[in-house]
């Protein structure tokens, strides 16, 4: 039993940690909350495997997969995997009003090297940027993104990036005026 807690916590950790340096502090100390058609859990493996219209919720963080599937190692480090049609994440930024989203096919996340990869049809939105790729992975330690058109299959594609311009209520007031 002590396991599967700890194989729940690690997802937990595993969903909340792509977007730590962002993610709203307080989700952290939050109870996760995971709905599923079906579980399946391995206390020898490590492992489980959450399947069908998989919801998981952490104070702002909701992520949404038709499947989940979560390891753990001796060290207690862990790796995890969601798919879906797509997999949706979302989660609030620290301190702004606005949420850190992110869409794939699949979801790859490893905390040993604490990346995200995003692969097939991915897009990363913060506020009113977004990105967009065959593939995106993201580094949560030094907070950048790499992205490709190709996706794993080798489609060629291109990226897109959408970057407005942030309004300075100074600048604006200016403008306004007569």
């Amino acid at each position: 039993m002590k396991t599967i807690v700890r194989t729940v916590l690690l997802l937990g950790m595993t969903c909340l940690a792509p977007s730590a340096a962002l993610a709203e502090k307080a989700d952290r100390s939050r109870p996760i909350q995971i709905e599923a058609d079906s579980v399946r859990m391995d206390d020898a493996q490590k492992t489980a495997v959450y399947e069908g219209n998989v919801i998981f919720t952490q104070g702002t963080l909701t992520m949404n997969a038709d499947r989940i599937e979560v390891h753990q190692d001796d060290a207690g480090m862990s790796a995890g995997q969601a798919t879906g049609q797509p997999v949706y994440f979302r989660q609030k930024v620290e301190g702004r009003d606005e949420f850190l989203e992110a869409r794939a096919r699949r979801i790859d996340y490893d905390a040993r090297t604490e990346t995200m990869k995003l692969i097939g049809n991915a897009f990363i939105g913060r506020g009113s940027d977004e990105l967009r790729g065959g593939v995106i992975v993201y580094d949560v330690r030094s907070e950048r993104y790499q992205a490709d058109g190709a996706s794993e299959d080798n489609k060629q594609g291109r990226v897109r990036a959408m970057i407005r311009p942030r309004s300075q209520p100074d600048a604006e007031g200016a403008q306004a005026k007569p």
